[in-house]
């Protein structure tokens, strides 16, 4: 008996720490913390659908854009065939009685036409323009969000 050794511990930071650990126990933190991974996948899913609709709308409306140049060339067209036709009609006083002063305002007024469409073919050649870079932009963003494993913040 005399090889065993014998300690006095109080009894009461035992408790203390028994008391504390049963509440760390009892308290379920984990299911807090999983409920809030649920919400950030369930927003980053949300992000991803916005995402790809901003794409999707972004593409969809560069094609249709894209359209118009050439809707707007044929407009040009008809409109200068137009024009020909009227100025060759103008300065034949034998195949109506129409006078070159009469035709000219109307001249003016579709050669200021002619003007006009020729500017909003620049602007719409702007437009496309930069939609595709911001196509191209967009993709590369969700290209480096998709390869660090991150998804961009939803737009507000």
């Amino acid at each position: 008996m005399e090889d065993e050794e014998y300690e006095i511990i109080p009894s009461s930071p035992l408790k203390k720490l028994e008391s504390r650990i049963q509440r760390i126990e009892s308290t379920s933190s984990s299911s807090e913390v999983r409920n809030l991974i649920e919400q950030i996948i369930e927003l980053i899913k949300t992000n991803q659908r916005v995402i790809d609709d901003v794409i999707k709308s972004n593409s969809d409306l560069r094609n249709e854009i894209s359209k118009l140049p050439i809707k707007i060339d044929r407009l040009l067209d008809s409109m200068s065939e137009f024009m020909g036709l009227l100025k060759a009609s103008a300065s034949e006083e034998t195949v109506s009685e129409i006078s070159k002063d009469v035709m000219s305002p109307v001249v003016d007024k579709l050669d200021a036409l002619l003007k006009q469409n020729k500017a909003a073919t620049e602007t719409n050649q702007a437009i496309i323009a930069n939609m595709d870079a911001m196509d191209k932009r967009l993709k590369r963003l969700s290209l480096e969000m998709a390869g660090s494993g991150m998804r961009p913040p939803s737009p507000r």
